[in-house]
């Protein structure tokens, strides 16, 4: 069985290397990537695309970071969606609980959920059973 494959977005490196932590605590069967900004992300999922690499199934978003935010980055996403052959999972992970954030994420039909940080193993564990089910 192959790795899940799943994509960290945050300019925060400290959250970052908790949440992989998290993750690789939950289980050995995930293949983790990380990236402090949507520019470099995306550029991994083009990568991907090109070279015909398995996606990531989910992709974990921070809303505010520099060069390229959440907001940006899903408006770019939805050029590359077209190329892809499998689902990708997007839960837009912030530390906003405002109303306006939670409506503009009502705007785009690729996010899967709104997650308000800090995230819980006992949040992340329901995130992969929700996308992988018994897979992982």
């Amino acid at each position: 069985m192959s790795k899940a494959n799943i994509l960290l977005v945050d300019d925060d490196e400290i959250y970052l290397y908790l949440t992989e932590r998290l993750l690789e605590g939950i289980s050995e069967n995930l293949e983790i990537n990380t990236y402090t900004d949507g520019e470099k992300a995306l550029d991994y999922i083009g990568e991907c695309i090109n070279e015909g690499n398995e996606l990531p199934g989910v992709i974990l978003l921070d809303v505010n970071m520099p060069f390229l935010d959440g907001w940006g980055f899903l408006k770019e996403f939805r050029n590359l969606k077209s190329k892809m052959t499998t689902p990708v999972h997007i839960y837009l992970v912030t530390s906003s609980e405002r109303e306006r954030d939670k409506e503009r994420a009502k705007e785009f039909d690729e996010l899967t959920g709104y997650v308000v940080k800090p995230v819980s193993e006992d949040k992340l564990v329901e995130i992969l059973t929700a996308v992988y089910e018994n897979q992982w």
